[in-house]
């Protein structure tokens, strides 16, 4: 049982940097995992040119991933060696590595750090807030992925899981969201009434295993953009997706983002999410 809870989380891990990777271009993503005695260790990793992080333990409260342990906030800096928001006892190792700008979120699940998702370039460019959001949002859906997998193996005291013989992977999952944002937009095109209340009705079947208590209420339509903003289409492009002006889709956005107290519309999107307003 053991052997495959730590398959099944390190599939979503390596998913995740891999989805990171993808969306932002960026070179290097690493994953560390926090041990019992609060040391993050890197377990996993893409785009490093040696092996000087590779498995490398880190103390709380030292570099970046230790400072996001501490302080449990998203941390960057644009020159390691001399950024003076961090300790430097890792400098050595992080130019041997050659990495310049890093930015690290913390990965939280049921109200504890299971990890630290890292980003970095070996360039001396600073990283930008589109970045530092895709990671961000990437953590909150790993976050998810992570949630799922311990709850599926709670079931039953893992006896439903074992039926199954896994559980979903991150790439999986991303497949249900693709097909959940998919039936919204379907069922916003269809004009009988009855039939786009079964489709809305089988969309919150797809997300009801992990909804919570949802206090903020949120519009069909509002539910509708969010669906689309979380596949990554841009404001014209959802307005083309369900046949409205692209200042009536802001309209929206604000709305929902006045309501989940977001403040942009990554942010909404995971807000969403931990209400189980999405999949």
């Amino acid at each position: 049982m053991e052997s495959q809870r730590i398959k099944d989380d390190d599939d979503a891990i390596r998913a995740a940097l891999t989805s990171l990777k993808t969306a932002t271009g960026i070179p290097v993503t690493m994953y560390g995992t926090l041990h019992s005695d609060n040391r993050i260790q890197i377990t996993q990793w893409i785009g490093l040119r040696t092996p000087t992080l590779q498995n490398m333990f880190i103390d709380q409260g030292t570099g970046v991933g230790g400072r996001v342990v501490t302080t449990r906030r998203a941390v960057g800096v644009s020159d390691y060696t001399r950024a003076n928001v961090i300790s430097h006892e890792h400098d050595r190792a992080i130019q041997e590595e050659g990495l310049h700008s890093i930015v690290a979120v913390p990965v939280i699940v049921q109200r504890e750090i299971r990890g630290v998702l890292y980003a970095g370039v070996h360039s001396p460019v600073r990283l930008g807030d589109k970045v530092i959001e895709e990671v961000a949002m990437t953590a909150r859906s790993l976050e998810q992925d992570l949630a799922i997998n311990s709850a599926l193996r709670r079931v039953d005291g893992g006896k439903g899981a074992a039926k199954s013989g896994r559980v979903m992977n991150s790439a999986e999952w991303e497949q249900v969201r693709a097909t959940h944002s998919k039936l919204r937009m379907l069922a916003n095109r269809v004009e009988d009434d009855s039939l786009r209340k079964e489709l809305e009705s089988l969309c919150d079947q797809m997300v009801s295993p992990v909804r919570v208590k949802q206090s903020t209420k949120l519009s069909a339509r509002e539910l509708d953009v969010l669906s689309c903003v979380a596949l990554g289409h841009t404001n014209v492009e959802a307005a083309e997706e369900m046949g409205i002006g692209a200042e009536t889709v802001k309209s929206y956005l604000r709305s929902v983002m006045r309501k989940l107290g977001a403040h942009t519309r990554y942010e909404a999107v995971n807000a969403a999410r931990r209400i189980g307003a999405l999949p």
